[in-house]
């Protein structure tokens, strides 16, 4: 496990317009939230209604429709349609009480209504995000949780982004990573007002960079499961 105390930014202006804003102001609230309420609860039991795992989150399913989750959600729930939600991707939020609970994400192209980006009711869930602290994997890792605690129960984390990518910044874990899960990492603002990342990447110009150097603070922003559109299982 290496850690980084030394806080070398690297900043990207053109980050703040290809992020998703939900995202950039959730990593700006983890990271001015009080230490109470950024500890990871590690290796708790989750229920069913919380749970992210390679099938879904919570009560949404990867290959149900999304007309199937509202059926089976409860009757307060709202389903709100963001568009843009990033580039080239509309995205349906999820929310109770006015909280969002999840993102169900349509990139473009993918759905059966004429302009094939705006989602339908018959249209397969294909891919999750969530931002709320409130949902966790089996092992009790969530939104919050410092990529050093993840390190204990997953194993060596790497980071990396890509240019041609949105620069959006990934981790993954030497002893866990099923292949259709990922764990967005938390944005600095940095002294020039852009955003910078939580891993420390070198300062030559690259298309893609991977690092296994961290900000000491540096958290999982968002956790996101997905299957290919073209071979998602229906249920």
């Amino acid at each position: 496990m290496k850690k980084i105390v030394l806080l070398t930014l690297l900043t990207g202006l053109f980050l703040s317009a290809c992020q998703p804003k939900s995202l950039e102001t959730k990593s700006q609230e983890i990271q001015s939230a009080e230490p109470s309420q950024t500890k990871p609860n590690i290796r708790t039991s989750v229920g069913k209604e919380f749970m992210i795992s390679s099938e879904g989150i919570g009560r949404a399913k990867l290959g149900m429709t999304l007309g199937k989750l509202k059926q089976i959600s409860d009757h307060k729930t709202e389903f709100k349609l963001i568009s843009p939600f990033m580039v080239d991707v509309n995205a349906i939020a999820v929310s109770q009480g006015s909280i969002v609970q999840y993102y169900i994400l349509y990139p473009a192209g993918t759905t059966s209504h004429p302009d094939r980006v705006t989602p339908t009711d018959e249209d397969l869930i294909t891919t999750l995000m969530t931002d709320n602290f409130n949902y966790q994997t089996k092992e009790g890792v969530k939104v919050g949780t410092r990529i050093e605690e993840a390190e204990k129960i997953y194993g060596n984390a790497t980071l990396s982004y890509n240019v041609e990518n949105e620069s959006r910044e990934y981790i993954t874990f030497s002893n866990y990573m099923p292949p259709n899960m990922r764990f967005r990492a938390s944005y600095f603002k940095s002294s020039s007002n852009g955003l910078s990342f939580s891993g420390i990447y070198p300062e030559y110009p690259q298309v893609s960079y991977k690092t296994d150097k961290y900000r000491e603070d540096a958290v999982i922003a968002a956790i996101e499961v997905s299957c290919p559109s073209d071979n998602c299982v229906p249920r």
